[in-house]
């Protein structure tokens, strides 16, 4: 495999792809000055190690926040809640392992995608039905946190569907720009 890289303009994240299988799924990561990911969520099967190389980087995993700094590791248990930012003035670079990855890979290039033409608010988020759409796709591999939106998003998904939400998440899927 050629070298991959992912932008997302709008969080600050961007993604050397090093490993890339249904079994692991590993990068090298760097967070922008004060940037985060777009939302809290979990992965229904994998275990996912973050190892911070410079820097440092914020992880709230289960309710409870950790601060990474360079030289050190989390492990996040297969279903915990996390969400990871950068408040300091540097940017955070960190090597980040997915095993079993299922198809991280492609939700990351998908969501980047989005980001890159202009689909997502802000924090990197999708508007309601397209996120709809997206996680639909993707629930195999990764669900977002929060309990009340997760079911809203799981109610939508077929409306989501109908209204044609699920051709954009193709045309990213194939490297297609989002409509």
């Amino acid at each position: 495999m050629s070298e991959e890289r992912l932008e997302n303009p709008v969080t600050g994240e961007s993604m050397r792809v090093l490993e890339s299988s249904p079994e692991r799924f590993r990068v090298q990561y760097a967070l922008r000055p004060r940037g985060e990911i777009a939302g809290a969520h979990f992965h229904p099967y994998g275990e996912q190690t973050v190892s911070v190389v410079s820097g440092e980087l914020h992880v709230r995993i289960a309710g409870a926040h950790r601060v990474i700094r360079a030289g050190e590791s989390a492990t996040i248990p297969t279903g915990a809640p996390h969400f990871q930012w950068n408040p300091g003035d540097v940017e955070a670079i960190v090597v980040e392992e997915m095993h079993p990855a299922a198809r991280l890979h492609e939700f990351f290039r998908v969501l980047f995608r989005l980001a890159q033409s202009g689909r997502t608010d802000a924090r990197g988020f999708p508007p309601l039905l397209l996120s709809a759409a997206l996680f639909a796709e993707f629930s195999d591999t990764i669900r977002l946190a929060a309990p009340g939106t997760r079911l809203l998003l799981t109610l939508l998904a077929p409306l989501a569907v109908a209204l044609g939400y699920r051709r954009e998440i193709e045309e990213c899927r194939r490297g297609q720009a989002a409509s």
